[in-house]
């Protein structure tokens, strides 16, 4: 994971499909999260999923975005605190935030996992050593004493109580650990705290250029003192409400069905359409009377227009055109819809 952006400026040259990503199989889970033992538990089980049976192939100019026209949209963005595109969904949507927030309802919210039952879960995602034979057959191992080490060691990091964040009998994370869940729940109570959320955008800010998901715990007071927060009071809120607040965006995002941060909720529709992207690139989307490519849908100025799209009355403010960012070796696949996904 980045802990500071890249300078350098790049046009980015590949198109990611938005909102598509490559899934791993089981077993080669446990290999990569094995390979990537220095950093948290969650982040071996991270991976971009491609669906060839939910991809459009070639390019297609008739998806229209349509969400139910409201006096106040509102704008849900789902997001990990330390996934890199839901980082760089951040600073796309600030001059969106900074255009329409007086008129428009923008929340972030946050994508937890909750496990009732360690063991099962750990032999559901890292391996059941009983099955080796059959994972050997199917090729991901040579012998059964490899298969044995991986899938225990495996087992051993997973029921690892340390790796999570309990509360009673219930375990919770984030898909980086357990340091990312606990600033998803700080983060949260800071934005819960004042209804001027331009702090809050500041603490976030801070975080993600000066925090990374493995020091967050020991950074993020810092952050927070830089933008103006009371850290008592985020602690206070973290140390008395952290279950609630997780539970709470876990139903949230089950309703919702989102799986990968980052997602955009337009008045309850998934912005934008994934039948709006192509795998070669050339999907477009209609929004009002204007149409897109689909290496814009992601940039400020698109968001916008599909907020603008779904007021009852269009407000001033939607005749302003928001600039585009400039891409970065950090941001292309970002802006291009590629995104951190749950298991």
């Amino acid at each position: 994971m980045p802990s500071k952006k890249i300078k350098k400026t790049i046009k980015p040259t590949t198109i990611i499909t938005p909102n598509k990503y490559v899934k791993i199989p089981l077993v080669g889970v446990i290999i990569f999260s094995l390979l990537l033992a220095t950093s948290s538990f969650f982040a071996g089980i991270t991976w971009l999923k491609i669906n060839n049976n939910d991809t459009n192939t070639s390019s297609n100019s008739k998806i229209t975005f349509e969400a139910e026209k409201t006096n106040k949209p509102e704008l849900k963005f789902f997001v990990m605190s330390f996934c890199p595109y839901g980082n760089q969904m951040e600073d796309t949507l600030k001059p969106v935030v900074n255009l329409l927030s007086k008129v428009v309802d923008i929340r972030p919210q946050y994508i937890f996992s909750k496990i009732t039952n360690l063991s099962d879960y750990c032999k559901q995602t890292s391996g059941d050593v009983t099955q080796c034979a059959a994972y050997i057959q199917a090729g991901y191992f040579q012998t059964e004493a490899e298969c044995q080490k991986i899938v225990i060691d495996g087992n051993k990091k997973c029921n690892d109580e340390k790796n999570y964040l309990k509360i009673g009998n219930n375990f919770y994370s984030s898909l980086h650990g357990r340091v990312e869940a606990n600033q998803d729940v700080r983060e949260i109570c800071a934005y819960n705290m004042s209804d001027d959320k331009t702090n809050w955008w500041t603490f976030v800010d801070n975080v993600n250029i000066n925090c990374t998901y493995q020091n967050a715990d020991t950074c993020w007071e810092e952050q927070a003192k830089k933008a103006n927060f009371d850290t008592a009071k985020i602690t206070e809120c973290f140390n008395k409400q952290a279950g609630e607040i997780m539970d709470k965006e876990i139903a949230i995002t089950d309703q919702y069905k989102v799986q990968s941060s980052p997602t955009l909720i337009i008045n309850g529709v998934n912005f934008p359409p994934e039948t709006a992207s192509t795998q070669d690139g050339k999907g477009s989307l209609k929004i009002g009377k204007k149409t897109f490519t689909q290496d814009k849908f992601y940039t400020a100025d698109v968001i916008k227009e599909a907020i603008c799209a779904s007021f009852k009355k269009t407000p001033k403010e939607c005749k302003t055109i928001l600039a585009d960012a400039v891409a970065t070796t950090e941001t292309a696949a970002a802006d291009s819809g590629a995104g951190c996904a749950t298991q």
